[in-house]
């Protein structure tokens, strides 16, 4: 038989669009709880102000989980037997938990305010009348600069809740329980500094109210942070001669008319830009939620593992034919890619004015996502028809040790079958790659683009997941088609090759001065995870029969649980690994858009140069993938046979 022979697709191996459907509505739920939590998790270290590597470790440990749930989970359903079939209850009561645990995961308290990122610009006020500028700048801090050619002094006040009632206010936020204060200030020089938090105005007010004030000198910056100063609310000191300072005598941040940062003996050349002003919870609060998040995100994803695992091993098992399966899942991760539109502009929503700072937008949409979870989740369990599978040989009833042997030693088998290895082997390094240099993303957005503004950095998140989702639309039908015309093989040796140059040239798009650039390599770099995950079900669907024909077992679940598993260690690794590179790239959150060059040059080379590396081991990987179509064909000959089946003559065309 000539390597041009392709085999027609026999009528009864068609799925009818209704059951494509089903399954694409699941793919689309699936994909969803994929893509939330790695969108929204950025918010624990931007938002709450959690360590990055804290951050990493949430990112790491419950995928540990999952991923040891995954095999456990296929082994169970392979081998259930429900008057619903062994699929479908797992799928409709997985959707309902991880949607409701995803939705609580989320209802976390703000663990920082950014006081002069809620302040509106009319707050500022300067009382220093040699000061010719004082603004707003890109980053969202204020930069004061002078003309007189001579030092000068300068005093930015920002209103409390008192004077602050309107638009984004901090009457939304309740200032008590924030000992902490950072200030993120760039002043060459100066002679004296101090911050001053009055209970009235100037700590003037006859009727009550008193200043607490902390002088700051560049000996108390933490070393090596730049013009990072932190200090407790405890540490001011009350100062009478501010006023007549005769309220309570203990500071009352819920009475605080405004906080003003006082500077003088400024040097006219480059003036002092005050880049931020937060206030931060105990490190008590921190150690809280580090474990809230943890334990919560282990509940997710166990819950995430009894809908998925199923789930996906029902897409393996719903047709014998090479070319339908390929269909089938080009048709599902089509819809499925629609998940990938919204998750894009995730954090441009959380972070926009429809909320109070970004954890309060993290915990209105989880309530949203969680709910398209638990809706749109069970369809697949109410429409979805399972073919007719081989009842297993009756043996009698085994124990628990019995059953774990023989589980282990399914795990080893399975492993052992080097077509699958390739393709896990393909998966975690492409998918993987591309995950961990998107984590980078939004930072170098954030701090190299945009110098610290995260909404114009979250607008362009949000465009070039669009459009990288947009062009995936396409990609994806285009790997179907080319894949039934030149085999799978090829079709993921040239769809990878081309996502490699998509990567290349995002390094060229990051440009400051042009940092719509970018957008130029969003459709190269969608040719990688919308191909990847087309094949590679259609793929692991002709494993699952050449497992058959040497085991005489059929396992779609298990190999289904052992390739995400594959795919989760990869993803928990990579969680991993963000928090520890962003570490020793010397990334600090509380510098805001202070990060040294080296730090913005090593985000943006992990960013771009650890996708490419992956994906090119992973090219010489399936390089040697031997399951063809003529084999795979060649298989389902042999297994019809075995059943007492005859595979129809006009099946094959030459």
């Amino acid at each position: 038989m000539s390597s041009t022979t392709h085999f027609k697709t026999a009528p009864e191996d068609r799925i009818s669009l209704k059951q494509k459907s089903a399954y694409a509505v699941g793919m689309l739920v699936n994909n969803l709880q994929a893509a939330a939590l790695p969108a929204m998790v950025v918010i624990l270290n931007l938002g709450l102000g959690m360590d990055v590597l804290w951050v990493g470790l949430i990112g790491a440990i419950p995928r540990i989980f999952d991923a040891i749930s995954d095999p456990m989970l296929g082994y169970i359903s392979d081998n259930t037997r429900t008057r619903w079939g062994r699929r479908r209850p797992f799928i409709f009561a997985g959707a309902l938990i991880a949607g409701l645990i995803f939705a609580l995961m989320w209802q976390l308290p703000s663990g920082y305010i950014d006081i002069l990122a809620k302040t509106p610009v009319k707050a500022h006020q300067l009382v220093s009348p040699e000061v010719r500028e004082a603004e707003m700048n890109n980053a969202g801090g204020i930069t004061i600069t002078s003309d007189t050619g001579e030092s000068f002094a300068a005093a930015v006040s920002l209103y409390g809740p008192e004077r602050n009632k309107s638009g984004k206010g901090l009457t939304t936020t309740d200032l008590d329980g924030f000992p902490q204060v950072e200030l993120n200030v760039a002043i060459p020089e100066f002679e004296s500094f101090m911050v001053v938090f009055n209970e009235s105005a100037d700590g003037s007010d006859m009727t009550g109210g008193e200043s607490y004030v902390i002088e700051l000198d560049q000996s108390m910056s933490e070393g090596g942070k730049g013009n990072l100063y932190k200090f407790q609310l405890s540490d001011l000191q009350q100062n009478t001669e501010l006023g007549l300072q005769q309220g309570n005598q203990q500071l009352d941040l819920k009475a605080i008319d405004n906080i003003t940062i006082y500077l003088s003996g400024l040097t006219t050349a480059e003036g002092a830009t005050i880049h931020s002003l937060k206030l931060r919870k105990s490190q008590a609060f921190f150690v809280k939620y580090f474990w809230y998040f943890m334990a919560m995100s282990i509940l997710f994803f166990l819950s995430y593992t009894v809908f998925a695992t199923p789930f996906v091993a029902f897409g393996y098992e719903m047709t014998p034919d090479y070319h339908e399966r390929t269909r089938l899942h080009a048709f599902a991760n089509t819809v499925g890619q629609l998940a990938w539109l919204g998750v894009p502009w995730f954090y441009a929503i959380m972070s926009s004015a429809l909320f109070r700072d970004t954890v309060h937008g993290a915990r209105t949409l989880a309530i949203a996502v969680g709910i398209i979870v638990a809706v749109f989740g069970i369809i697949p369990a109410i429409f979805l028809k399972e073919r007719p599978i081989p009842e297993p040989v009756k043996q009698e009833k085994k124990g628990f040790a019995q059953n774990m042997t023989e589980f282990f030693k399914g795990i080893v088998t399975t492993f052992k079958c080097k077509p699958f290895v390739k393709l896990c082997g393909a998966t975690f390094l492409v998918f993987n790659g591309f995950q961990l240099g998107m984590s980078f993303s939004i930072y170098v957005m954030i701090y190299y683009l945009f110098g610290g503004n995260d909404g114009d950095a979250g607008q362009l998140m949000g465009w070039f997941g669009m459009l990288t989702s947009i062009a995936t639309l396409g990609v994806i039908p285009l790997t179907g088609w080319i894949a039934t015309r030149i085999g799978k093989r090829k079709t993921f040796l040239i769809t990878i090759s081309l996502s490699l140059f998509g990567y290349a040239m995002k390094w060229i798009g990051y440009n400051p001065d042009y940092p719509y650039w970018l957008l130029y390599a969003a459709p190269f770099v969608a040719f990688g995870t919308g191909s990847l995950f087309t094949l590679m079900g259609s793929m692991i669907s002709d494993v699952c029969d050449y497992d058959e024909l040497e085991t005489h077992q059929r396992r779609e679940g298990v190999f289904g649980a052992i390739y995400w598993w594959m795919v989760k260690v990869g993803m928990a690794l990579a969680g991993l690994l963000t928090g520890v590179l962003l570490k020793s790239s010397g990334f600090d959150v509380a510098l805001g858009a202070a990060q040294g060059e080296e730090t913005l040059f090593l985000i943006r080379l992990f960013d771009v140069g650890i996708p490419m590396l992956t994906s090119a081991i992973a090219l010489w990987i399936i390089a040697s993938y031997t399951l063809t179509e003529k084999r795979a064909n060649e298989i389902r000959t042999e297994l019809e046979f075995r059943r007492g089946k005859i595979v129809a003559a006009d099946s094959i065309e030459n």
